[in-house]
C-alpha cells in the first residue's frame, strides 16, 4: 500500500472507529438525527439533469438547486461526476474506467459552480454507487464486495463490463468517503447525490468476515434463507453498520462544511418492487436519520392501477418519517407508462407535483420531464406559490401509523407465511413468490406493509391527522409521547425497549391501536411464546387462521357476528357498520386471523363464528388511564387486499375511541376524495391545511393491470369545511391566490368554509 493510502486509511479510521461490541453485547442502536440545514428551506426547487449549457433557461425557470444527472462528468457535465481520487492523491479519475479528469475539466466544473453560486442557487454534486476504480482493484482485490461465500474477485480488465462495487465495509469505503470530502473542498458543492447508495446484499470480503465476527462473534451465514435466524439476525447487524458508515461518512463532509447536504437515492420504495426485496436492500431506515435530504424516485415502476393515488401517497408520507418529520425530495416520473417518453397530461402531472407537496416532502424535477403544457417553469411557479407555507413546516402530532423495517423484512411464521425457496423471497404473507413472474394485479407487498396502506387508506377516508413513524422513534419515548394515539399495523418485529415504551406510552393515557401478530417476534425475527405486549393488549397468543382469498375466488372467508342492533361497543357503532348487513348480524371478512385468550376483564367486540371455536374478533382493554383496541386479524391488510366497507370504519372509529378525550385537532368535512394533511409552523402560531383533490373523471375505463386512463382533467370540489378545535385565529385565508375565508367562532373551535378546490390548496390559520 503506498504511504500516502496507508496515512489517509489510518487517519480516517481513527477519526470515525467501527463500532464493535462482542457477541453478548451487541444490540441494534440508532444515531442522533442531523441538526436542519438552512438553506433547504430557502432553497427548495432541484432539478436534474443539468449541464453548463441549460443550466441559465433552468435557472430562469425558477429552479434554485441544479443536480447534473447520471452524466453529471460527461464533455459538458456538470460538476460532481463519477470521480474519485486517484492512487497519489493528487487528482481525480474517472470510477469506471480509471480516466484522469484533465486540468480543462476540472476548471470547467468549477466555473459551473461559481456561476450558480453567483446567481443564487445550490449545486448537488452527482456520483453513482462505489464502483471500484481499476488501480484500487489491481493493489487491493479483497476490497471488492463479495456476494457469495468463497468467491473470487473481478480482474481490473473486466471492471467496466461488470461494474463491480467496492465494499464500504472495507477500506474501500474510508477511501471513498475521503474522495467526497476532496471534491467538496475543490469544487464547492453544497452537497452530493448519489444513485445505487446503500447497503445491498450481505458480502463476505474479508472485511466483512472479520468485522462481523469482531462485532458478534459468529459467521456469516451462507444463503438467503429469512427461515434461518442465523441470517436474520446478520441482516440486521448489516443495516446497523451500514447505518454507522453513512453517519462517519456525513461527518467526514460536514466537518469541511457543516451546511453540506447528504441527499443521496435511498430506498427507492417508489419502485413498486422495492418493498419486496430482501435482502438486496438499498439501505436501512435509521440511515436516512443521518441523511439530510434523501431523494426517491416515485411512480418508476408503476403500481398496477394507476387511476389510485393510495400507494404514491403512502410512499411520500412515508418517507416524511423516515426522515423524521422533515422533508425528503421526491421526483414524481411524470411519463404514462414506466419510463417511456409519452408525458403525462398536465391534470395528472399537476397531481403528481402536488402529491408529494401534501405528504410533507419536495417536489423534484427533471429536465426532460416537460411538455408545452406542462413546463418546467409552471411547476416551479406552482412550488413557489406554496413555500412560504411549507418550509420549515412541522406535522400537526395527533396519530402515529408505526411502518418497522424488522417487520416488513423479516416477519413470517414458519410453516404458514415464510418458508420461500430460496432466491424467490419477496417478503412475507405473499401469495404470489416471484415477482418478475408476476403480472402486476398479482404483485403483492410483506404482510406488514400491506396492513400499514390499509390503515393510512382509512384515515385519509376520515381526514385523519397522521405520521408516520419507525424503528427508531419506538426505540425513544421522547418521540413517542408526542403523539395521542399509536397504531400498530401487525407490526410484529417489536424490541423489548420498543414494548416497553409502548407500554409505558399506554399506562401514561396514550391510545393504541394494534392489529393481528404485533408483538409476537423480537426485533430480529425470533417468535416469542406470547405477544411481547400481552399485558397491554389484554391477550394472549394461541395460534392464526388463514382466512385470506383473492378475487375471482373466495374459497377461506370466514364470518364475523356483531350486535347491530344493541352495539357491544361504541366502536362498531356507526351507520357504515349498519349499511353493511343485510338482517342478522353477520359481516364477511377475508384475510388472516389470529387466535386469541382474553385476559379477564378484556371486553370482546364481535365474534369470529369458525366451528368448532368461536374466537374474540376485537380485545378492548380500558389500561387506566390509556386505551387500548386489539383487531385479533390483519385488519390493515384487508382493508387494502380484499375490503368490505365495514373494516375502515372499525379502523378509524377504534382510533378516534382510543384517543380517549382528546379528539383530532382539525376535523375535514369533504368528499373521500379529497386528502387532507397537517402542519404547523411559528411554533404552532400558525396551522396549514393541505387539500388534494384525488378525482379521476376517466371512471378508471382502462384495464387496472396495464394502463387505467390517467387525469386528463380536474373536476373541482366544492364547499368543504373545517373545524380546528380549541384555535382562534385572527385570520384564514386560501392559497394559492391567498382569497380571505371568513372564520366562525363556535365552542368546538374555529370553523371555515372552502368554497372550492381544483388540484390542490393551502388552508392556512393564522
Amino acid at each position: 500500500m503506498k504511504p500516502f493510502l496507508s496515512a489517509l486509511l489510518l487517519v480516517v479510521c481513527l477519526a470515525f472507529p467501527h463500532p464493535g461490541a462482542r457477541a453478548q453485547d451487541w444490540t441494534v442502536t440508532y444515531p442522533r438525527q442531523l441538526p436542519e440545514v438552512a438553506w433547504l428551506k430557502t432553497h427548495q426547487r432541484a432539478c436534474f439533469g443539468i449541464d453548463g449549457k441549460t443550466m441559465p433557461s433552468a435557472m430562469a425557470d425558477g429552479v434554485n438547486v441544479v443536480i447534473g444527472g447520471t452524466n453529471a462528468g460527461g464533455p459538458d457535465g456538470f460538476a460532481g461526476g463519477h470521480w474519485v481520487l486517484n492512487k497519489e492523491g493528487t487528482g481525480f479519475e474517472a470510477v469506471l474506467t480509471g480516466e484522469p479528469m484533465t486540468p480543462e475539466n476540472r476548471e470547467r466544473m468549477k466555473r459551473n459552480v461559481r456561476e450558480v453560486h453567483a446567481r443564487g442557487g445550490k449545486v448537488l454534486g452527482e456520483v453513482i454507487r462505489m464502483n471500484m476504480v481499476p488501480w484500487a482493484q489491481r493493489d487491493h482485490p479483497g476490497w471488492q464486495d463479495m456476494p457469495q461465500p468463497g468467491g473470487k474477485p473481478i480482474k481490473p480488465e473486466e471492471l467496466v463490463k461488470n461494474h463491480v462495487l467496492g465494499c464500504w465495509n472495507s477500506p474501500y469505503g474510508d477511501f471513498f468517503i475521503r474522495s467526497q470530502v476532496e471534491m467538496l473542498k475543490q469544487f464547492d458543492l453544497d452537497g452530493y447525490n448519489l444513485d445505487g447508495f446503500g447497503c445491498w446484499s450481505q458480502c463476505y470480503c474479508p472485511s466483512c468476515k472479520s468485522s462481523y465476527q469482531e462485532d458478534t462473534g459468529r459467521e456469516i451465514p451462507a444463503g438467503l434463507d429469512v427461515n434461518n435466524p442465523k441470517w436474520r439476525h446478520y441482516v440486521k447487524w448489516r443495516l446497523w453498520r451500514y447505518t454507522r458508515f453513512v453517519e462517519r461518512w456525513t461527518k467526514a463532509l460536514k466537518a469541511v462544511k457543516p451546511d453540506c447536504v447528504a441527499a443521496p437515492w435511498t430506498t427507492g420504495p417508489g419502485r413498486w418492487w422495492h418493498w419486496m426485496g430482501a435482502p438486496a436492500i438499498e439501505g436501512s431506515d435509521a440511515m436516512h436519520r443521518v441523511l439530510d435530504a434523501p431523494f426517491l424516485e416515485l411512480l418508476w415502476d408503476f403500481p398496477p392501477d394507476q387511476g389510485s393515488n393510495l400507494l404514491p401517497s403512502f410512499t411520500v408520507r412515508y418517507y416524511r418519517g423516515l426522515t423524521g418529520d422533515r422533508p425528503a425530495w421526491v421526483l414524481p416520473y411524470l411519463c404514462e407508462q414506466g419510463q417511456f417518453g409519452m408525458q403525462a397530461p398536465q391534470a395528472e402531472c399537476d397531481l403528481r407535483n402536488m402529491t408529494v407537496i401534501t405528504n410533507g416532502c419536495l417536489a423534484a424535477q427533471g429536465l426532460w420531464q416537460q411538455s408545452n403544457e406542462a413546463t418546467l417553469k409552471g411547476f416551479n411557479r406552482q412550488i413557489t406559490e406554496r413555500e412560504p407555507y411549507t418550509a420549515g413546516a412541522r406535522s400537526l402530532k395527533w396519530a402515529a401509523l408505526f411502518v418497522g423495517e424488522s417487520s416488513r423484512l423479516l416477519y413470517g411464521l414458519s410453516g404458514i407465511r415464510n418458508e420461500v425457496p430460496l432466491g424467490d423471497w419477496m417478503g412475507s404473507g405473499v401469495d404470489s413468490r416471484r415477482m418478475g413472474a408476476s403480472l402486476p394485479g398479482e404483485r403483492r407487498m410483506p404482510a406488514h406493509m400491506e396492513s400499514a396502506v390499509g390503515v393510512f387508506r382509512a384515515m385519509m377516508e376520515d381526514h385523519l391527522p397522521v405520521d408516520m413513524i419507525i424503528e427508531p422513534d419506538l426505540d425513544n419515548y421522547e418521540t413517542l409521547k408526542q403523539y395521542k394515539v399509536l397504531i400498530l399495523p401487525n407490526a410484529a418485529c417489536l424490541s423489548d425497549r420498543m414494548n416497553a415504551n409502548i407500554t409505558r406510552f399506554v399506562q401514561e393515557g396514550g391510545g393504541l391501536v394494534s392489529m393481528h401478530e404485533t408483538s409476537i417476534a423480537n426485533e430480529f425475527g425470533d417468535l416469542r411464546k406470547d405477544f411481547g405486549l400481552a399485558g397491554v393488549l389484554g391477550v394472549h397468543f394461541k395460534g392464526t387462521s388463514d382466512h385470506t382469498a383473492r378475487w375471482p375466488n373466495y374459497p377461506k372467508w370466514v364470518q364475523v357476528a356483531f350486535n347491530i342492533l344493541k352495539p357491544e361497543h361504541p366502536i362498531a357503532d356507526h351507520p357504515q357498520m349498519r349499511s353493511n348487513i343485510r338482517g342478522g348480524d353477520r359481516v364477511e371478512f377475508i384475510g388472516w386471523m389470529t387466535n386469541v385468550e382474553l385476559v379477564t376483564g378484556t371486553q370482546k367486540v364481535g365474534r369470529r363464528l369458525a366451528a368448532p371455536t368461536e374466537w374474540p374478533f376485537i380485545a378492548i382493554n380500558e389500561a387506566k388511564p390509556g386505551r387500548s383496541v386489539y383487531f385479533a386479524c390483519d385488519m390493515g391488510q384487508a382493508y387494502f387486499i380484499a375490503p368490505f366497507h365495514y373494516q375502515g370504519r372499525l379502523i378509524s372509529n377504534a382510533i378516534r375511541w382510543a384517543a380517549r378525550n382528546a379528539p383530532p385537532p382539525i376535523e375535514v368535512k369533504a368528499s373521500m376524495a379529497v386528502q387532507a394533511a397537517y402542519y404547523t409552523q411559528n411554533s404552532g402560531k400558525r396551522t396549514i391545511i393541505h387539500l388534494l383533490n384525488e378525482l379521476n373523471t376517466t371512471a378508471n375505463r382502462a384495464l387496472p393491470e396495464n394502463n387505467p386512463s390517467m387525469r386528463m382533467e380536474v373536476m373541482p370540489i366544492h364547499d368543504i369545511r373545517i373545524l380546528a378545535r380549541g384555535l382562534k385565529p385572527a385570520r384564514a385565508f386560501l392559497v394559492p391566490g391567498n382569497l380571505p375565508l371568513p372564520v366562525t367562532q363556535t365552542a368546538e373551535g374555529a370553523e371555515v368554509t372552502v368554497p372550492k378546490i381544483h388540484t390542490h390548496a393551502l388552508v392556512v390559520l393564522e
